[in-house]
């Protein structure tokens, strides 16, 4: 729980119609918004221009604010511009670790993919931090934020002798400390120099004095003894005194997934509250004087520059590691960008109708989805699955749902009728084609199979998810090897409602829905059962489909439903793209294909199945269903490519 202290006379009682409650600190006020939330206003110095204010923290605004705090507003009170920031109710890192000690583990690891995915979504948007340290990172009660992104971009520069803040020399980029712009290479600098704190409690240059400090900044090599093996590597490299040397931001967030998808954490910890050597200031005539010291900063002299109106994405390093983990994204999208090369869809050249059931599908030969089994709902109900390159569909087990391989050959079904002759479960394999099946043991009572069947992209298994009856949770999920016939039952670290289910998800994990009682969002475990990371800002997966093709991209209802979808990259937890959809008789069926989702809602008196893009619109209906009772279930396959 942050300090907040009373107000004083002196201070505010109003901004920009938030009514201040409480001082955080400075110019850093808690208030109530006009809607009633908790926010955080800071009050800048007077003199800055309005419009460099906007042109700086403008494109914070698009960034999705998972690991930031959102900026939701800014303007001028009595000549003075101000920032409105969500408000994240947790303690600072500095506050954690001077409290509770430093951090380790599966805590340290988590603050580090945090706070640096957090950089990565600002550098694509075009935003510096240009102050990252202890005091800028709250662990809030979904995991650390960094607060204060683009703040130092507000400051502009105004002639000869001017002054700005550069922050505290102990987290300073060398090159900063001799006047250069905050840059994204000089953000990394600084996280990897708070992460040392977090794991030590110390800064890897603190000279215990600004002077000495700084020098062993711009000269000397950092301590980093007491940095974990798995981290003291990518930190070193973000240390560099030469920024071109640094790695991207989006390069440290790739090795750091690389390092958490092999190493053991161990179970998931609650939200965690997460060297010295002497030497002479020495700083030659190309060096900056420190002009003064004021409240922990540090203000320098620095040329006049202007800030750009815009700015744009900087160039990022590809990366290139082993074992080619989850790729990260290279733009951050609005509604009017193009996250990938756009894959049109076709137009229908057919029509097939479903016999008594008032469904009709419009197709093409090269849809990369189409109908692949479906349930009558009406009597006599039957099941049916499509028959391999055909319009045809032929009737397979009743009262259960098959589940069509990639390649159309096969279904999957998991039995409805458990345990009739004995106690253990099974998924059934049929060929379509010739009725010909086999049976996969895959669990004991008091567990059973309870999910559709999940194909994998080439066919080769499938995933169920597997439920404890009588407790009515989701323990972990089973692994189904069709060629060899064998299955593997994974119990996972965590538990989930009858509603989490698992899904394939890329780099070679699972997935599944995550909820608290109150937050939504997903939960990515390796095939031991471990959790490896948390998404619990991304709101509600659907279904069992939620992943793009290429995986890059996965969709949930967003955190706040009135949205619509929201789409996310994989990597990162950035939010790609909001699509506006609604959510009166609205049914997510997946994807079409990387650029487009498949939609069930009504469309006038009768309902439709749709194929929806990123801003809402309809590209193709795929099946029209009449009006009036539903009489069957549908299930879409996603066709195995050619």
């Amino acid at each position: 729980m942050p300090d907040i202290r009373p107000i004083g006379p002196q201070d505010p009682g109003r901004v920009g119609g938030h009514r201040i409650t409480g001082r955080l600190g400075g110019a850093v006020y808690l208030a109530e918004s006009p809607a009633g939330e908790r926010v955080v206003v800071r009050l800048l110095p007077t003199g800055l221009d309005g419009e460099r204010l906007l042109a700086a923290v403008e494109p914070l605004r698009q960034v999705s604010a998972f690991c930031t705090a959102e900026i939701l507003d800014t303007g001028t009170a009595d000549g003075r511009p101000y920032i409105v920031s969500e408000y994240i109710d947790g303690p600072t890192l500095k506050e954690a670790v001077v409290a509770d000690g430093t951090l380790h583990g599966a805590a340290l690891h988590r603050l580090a993919v945090g706070t640096v995915t957090a950089l990565v979504a600002g550098h694509q948007a075009g935003v510096t931090h240009g102050g990252i340290r202890p005091e800028n990172v709250i662990l809030g009660p979904d995991g650390p934020r960094v607060i204060d992104f683009g703040v130092a971009g507000a400051f502009p520069d105004s002639g000869s002798g001017a002054t700005r803040p550069v922050g505290v020399p102990a987290f300073t980029a060398p090159e900063l400390l001799h006047g250069a712009d905050p840059a994204p290479p000089s953000d990394l600098f600084a996280w990897a120099a708070t992460l040392v704190y977090a794991a030590t409690g110390r800064s890897p240059f603190d000279g215990g004095s600004t002077a000495v400090t700084v020098n062993r900044v711009v000269h000397d090599e950092p301590v980093l003894e007491a940095v974990p093996d798995d981290l003291r590597g990518v930190v070193a490299s973000c240390l560099a005194k030469d920024p071109a040397a640094r790695p991207a931001a989006s390069d440290v967030l790739l090795k750091l997934i690389g390092e958490l998808l092999t190493a053991d954490l161990g179970p998931a910890p609650s939200p965690a509250p997460a060297a010295r050597r002497s030497r002479g200031l020495l700083l030659g005539a190309g060096a900056v004087a420190i002009a003064l010291v004021s409240a922990g900063a540090v203000y320098l002299t620095v040329p006049e520059r202007a800030i750009p109106a815009a700015a744009s994405p900087p160039a990022e390093r590809s990366a290139s590691p082993a074992g080619e983990p989850l790729p990260a994204a290279t733009a951050t999208a609005t509604r009017e960008t193009v996250l990938y090369p756009l894959e049109e869809v076709a137009k229908a050249s057919k029509d097939v109708t479903l016999p008594g059931v008032g469904v009709t599908l419009h197709e093409h030969p090269e849809d990369p989805v189409r109908l692949g089994a479906y349930v009558r709902l009406t009597r006599p109900a039957a099941t049916f699955a499509r028959e391999k390159g055909k319009d045809t569909f032929r009737e397979v087990d009743p009262g259960t749902l098959p589940v069509l391989s990639p390649d159309e050959r096969f279904a999957a079904l998991n039995p409805s009728e458990k345990f009739t002759q004995s106690d253990i479960d099974y998924l059934k394999i049929t060929e379509v084609a010739t009725g010909e099946a086999f049976t996969v043991p895959t669990v004991k009572q008091p567990f059973e199979g309870f999910s559709q069947p999940m194909w994998s992209a080439d066919g080769s298994t499938v995933l169920l998810s597997i439920r404890e009856s009588a407790k009515r949770v989701i323990a972990g999920f089973a692994i189904v090897d069709v060629r060899a016939r064998k299955s593997t039952f994974v119990v996972t670290e965590h538990i989930g409602g009858e509603n989490d289910l698992f899904t394939f998800a890329p780099g070679g994990l699972v997935a599944r829905r995550y909820f608290d009682g109150k937050k939504t969002g997903a939960d990515f475990f390796d095939l031991e059962g471990q959790v490896v990371r948390t998404m619990h800002w991304v709101g509600d997966p659907r279904g069992i489909d939620w992943f793009s093709p290429s995986g890059k991209l996965f969709y949930t209802v967003c955190p706040k439903r009135e949205q619509g979808l929201c789409v996310w990259d994989t990597a990162t937890g950035n939010r790609r793209q909001t699509v506006p959809l609604g959510h009166e008789g609205l049914r997510v069926l997946g994807w079409f294909n990387e650029n487009h989702l498949l939609v069930q809602r009504p469309a006038g008196k009768n309902r439709q199945v749709q194929v929806v893009d990123f801003t809402g619109g309809v590209q193709r209906v795929l099946a029209g269903l009449e009006a009036g009772e539903e009489k069957a279930y549908l299930r879409f396959t996603r066709r195995q490519a050619s």
